[in-house]
């Protein structure tokens, strides 16, 4: 397995299990705050949708979809956060992480793989890590928070299995039922 299909591969995984771990949430779990230092999951998912704007639109593409107030709400800690209206729907966070998502593995897909070890083409100056690097930063992240959300779902007695999605087959598979499920069920979390 070359150098991209890997990247690939580990940022779908990492991706997938944040989209498990939401499967048939009610709305109201989303709000759910555990502990004080523990944000929400509604947090959680605009935190990512966040990282994944600066990553593949503003390092790799050159253009910040998400306005200051929205980066501004996720990137406080969850006292700070709490403190202020959450600013969209989970209807249309949701979806901005499936438009992000689907921007990123675009992006990914067309990359030509010598470029998976070079700084991204629009960097600030300040990033010093190459594409496959901040591919394994992000991914680690989803990953950690997704412990994070399975964490709050263990305590609303709806726990589940997290690791997932490994072979390619399954992930997509399983993928394709999340889908059907959100474009079924995403009018209730409006």
């Amino acid at each position: 397995m070359n150098l991209k299909t890997f990247a690939i591969e580990i940022y779908e995984i990492a991706e997938w299990n944040v989209l498990k771990a939401i499967f048939r949430l009610s709305p109201k779990d989303f709000e759910k705050q555990i502990t004080k230092n523990l944000n929400p999951i509604r947090w959680v998912l605009g935190h990512l949708t966040i990282h994944m704007d600066t990553i593949f639109n503003y390092l790799c593409l050159g253009e910040r979809k998400l306005d200051q107030d929205f980066r501004d709400y996720f990137t406080l800690g969850p006292d700070r956060a709490n403190q202020r209206e959450f600013p969209i729907s989970y209807m249309e966070l949701i979806e901005k992480l499936l438009e992000f998502s689907k921007i990123s593995f675009d992006f990914l897909i067309n990359l030509p793989e010598e470029k998976f070890l070079q700084v991204p083409e629009h960097n600030t100056g300040n990033n010093t890590e190459t594409i496959g690097e901040l591919i394994q930063r992000i991914s680690l992240h989803f990953l950690g928070h997704t412990g994070q959300i399975y964490q709050i779902k263990r305590e609303l007695g709806k726990g589940g299995t997290f690791v997932m999605g490994v072979k390619k087959k399954n992930r997509y598979d399983s993928r394709a039922k999340w889908l059907n499920w959100w474009n079924e069920n995403k009018s209730q979390y409006s």
